[in-house]
């Protein structure tokens, strides 16, 4: 008589189970920072380029109108005012946008609002979060209410219209070797021209860049307004209660005046970069007139970007550049003066 046995099947030890997923799970977690490095350095890429596109237009509006495209604000809170970037419209494939915008009123009045409550691809950073696409709102009459009203479409770039006359101050009660200028050519005021590229109000052209195109930033990152970023973090969801004064793209209080922070990002004006961007506007900071001391009319926007490590800019030449956020804040304030960065030597690219 014939015996049959049967055959044991081959299988998988509860042991080599347990190393088959501790290996897998070792290969996961080595791959998912290289997808997202990956995806940082695309969204970084996307970034750059639209810097790129920003200074192109910007050149194209200097030979059309032999100007620079500088925003408008006067004092009064009901005078007409626009953003730099509505000028730049034209220059950006967006000329029906353009063609639909009234200048002779705010961007803020009901006929815009169609415009400037949409979104312009090439002013928005890849790597900025979008928090739903919320809207910026119009400060006017706010006086504490609390109450958030978006109207306009945000962007994550602003015009460099100068540095903040107090970081001077900040940088030479820190060390007599930080030399900043902030107050060369400057005024607290909405009307008064700034040591930047683009000051509101302004009539300048290339060649009122005396530190040279190649040498001066036109167009900065300060990324995820109108909500407040510290180091990286959102301060708070809630816009009633935690928002920086800036980011619709059509506002002129969203061009940049470069201030520094504490380290922490909780004070504006101080020797970090790159650590906030923007003064923390709390809801009960508003007086009657719905603006706090001591912008007055004045965005408080900072320099600021989600790239690992630091920020970019596009400087009058039209190249795009990458500044460390480990840098110090006087070479970034000689690259963002027209008329002091000759006099500093720190010209060198960060």
């Amino acid at each position: 008589m014939r015996k049959y046995y049967a055959k044991s099947k081959a299988g998988f030890t509860l042991v080599e189970l347990l190393v088959v997923i501790a290996i897998i799970g070792v290969l996961v977690g080595l791959l998912l920072p290289a997808v997202q490095m990956a995806r940082e350095a695309s969204r970084r890429s996307s970034c750059q380029n639209n810097l790129k596109q920003i200074g192109l237009a910007l050149h194209g509006f200097h030979d059309s109108k032999n100007k620079l495209p500088s925003s408008g604000r006067p004092n009064a809170a009901s005078t007409v005012r626009v953003g730099s970037q509505v000028f730049l419209l034209p220059y950006l494939e967006e000329k029906a946008m353009a063609d639909r915008y009234d200048l002779s009123v705010n961007w803020s009045a009901t006929g815009n609002l169609p415009v400037t409550s949409t979104p312009i691809p090439t002013y928005q950073c890849p790597s900025a979060p979008r928090n739903n696409n919320a809207l910026d709102h119009n400060p006017d009459g706010w006086a504490g209410s609390g109450t958030w009203v978006g109207i306009v479409a945000t962007g994550d770039y602003g015009a460099s219209i100068g540095v903040d006359p107090r970081l001077e101050t900040t940088a030479a009660a820190a060390t007599p070797a930080l030399k900043v200028h902030g107050s060369i050519s400057q005024s607290s005021t909405a009307s008064a021209p700034t040591n930047g590229f683009l000051p509101k109000n302004s009539t300048l052209k290339f060649t009122d860049i005396t530190d040279g195109l190649s040498h001066t930033i036109a167009f900065i990152e300060s990324a995820g307004r109108p909500f407040v970023y510290r180091n990286g973090l959102l301060v708070d969801a809630d816009l009633g209660k935690h928002h920086t004064n800036g980011g619709g793209w059509a506002r002129a209080a969203s061009d940049v005046m470069f201030a520094g922070s504490s380290k922490d990002g909780v004070t504006r004006v101080g020797l970090y970069i790159n650590r906030t961007n923007g003064y923390d506007h709390a809801a009960e900071a508003y007086g009657t007139s719905g603006y706090p001391s001591p912008y007055g009319t004045e965005g408080s926007s900072e320099p600021y970007a989600f790239h690992p490590g630091g920020l970019q800019y596009v400087l009058g030449d039209g190249s795009v550049k990458f500044f460390d956020q480990d840098g110090t804040v006087d070479v970034l304030a000689a690259l963002i003066t027209r008329n002091q960065a000759a006099d500093e030597g720190n010209l060198a690219t960060p």
